[in-house]
């Protein structure tokens, strides 16, 4: 590892940080840590309503410039235009989050095989594509890379084979990304969360309610009885650590999996 790798130049000049799924969940909330140290904020996500609202309010309690770009980053399309948008306007950049991705959960047999579809082009294909596009100048930055995976990347369970199966490429793509960073001086580390409280929680809760024939209030009990804990995870908590994965003081933390889900996994 050569001593550019250490990141040097970051202390002479503003973080800027691109960020997908950045309007809303966890991804907002690494919006705002980041925005706390007057990083630069480059949101990518699809309801530019949500983006507005949310370049607004950081826009108001700190001091920082944020743009977006409202794209189907399901789509080749959409991924295309929003490169084309950063490049143009958000130019050396040295990190890059990847927080897009709600896949759907159901019954294998029942569910449509475009669930599976939509998981993978959100989530898996979006992330190959923009990591492509912008490789070369988070290389020239000696910059960071945090994919926001999942916890099913490695709990296969039967009601929820499109994350895990989206999740567990998604994590694979992550590590060997993490390799080709050690030649070309980038950080690569990905979280995987576990149950979070967003509003995607919400709707995995809802659905097993209704799957199981109980209240959703007993539903939220039966989750929080799974993991072992006496409340859920907040995305701030993800966003604490998304950062701390960016810091230049820390850069021999690389091609690393960190599982933020209450010791649901035992580390070995």
């Amino acid at each position: 590892m050569n001593s550019s790798f250490i990141g040097e130049k970051t202390k002479n000049m503003k973080r800027r940080v691109i960020i997908t799924g950045g309007s809303k969940g966890i991804g907002k909330a690494i919006a705002e840590r980041f925005s706390k140290e007057e990083c630069d904020i480059y949101l990518l996500a699809s309801n530019k309503e949500n983006l507005e609202n949310t370049k607004s309010e950081l826009q108001s309690k700190y001091n920082v410039n944020v743009n977006y770009y409202a794209a189907d980053l399901k789509t080749k399309t959409g991924c295309e235009n929003a490169i084309k948008s950063v490049k143009k306007k958000f130019e050396n950049f040295d990190t890059l989050i990847f927080s897009a991705g709600a896949t759907k959960s159901g019954d294998f047999l029942k569910q449509p095989i475009e669930d599976f579809e939509d998981g993978f082009a959100l989530k898996f294909y979006s992330a190959v594509r923009l990591s492509k596009a912008f490789w070369p100048t988070l290389s020239k930055n000696k910059g960071w890379i945090v994919s926001i995976n999942g916890a099913m990347s490695h709990s296969p369970d039967p009601f929820f084979m499109v994350g895990g199966a989206v999740n567990a490429a998604f994590l694979n793509f992550t590590k060997a990304l993490s390799k080709r960073g050690l030649v070309d001086g980038v950080n690569v580390n990905s979280i995987n969360p576990g149950m979070t409280s967003t509003d995607r929680l919400i709707t995995i809760i809802q659905n097993n309610a209704e799957r199981e024939g109980i209240s959703y209030a007993d539903a939220e009990k039966n989750a929080l009885k799974n993991i072992g804990l006496d409340r859920f995870l907040t995305p701030e908590e993800v966003a604490e650590l998304a950062y701390f994965l960016c810091d230049p003081k820390v850069r021999h933390f690389t091609g690393t999996e960190i599982n933020l889900d209450g010791g649901k996994k035992p580390t070995i």
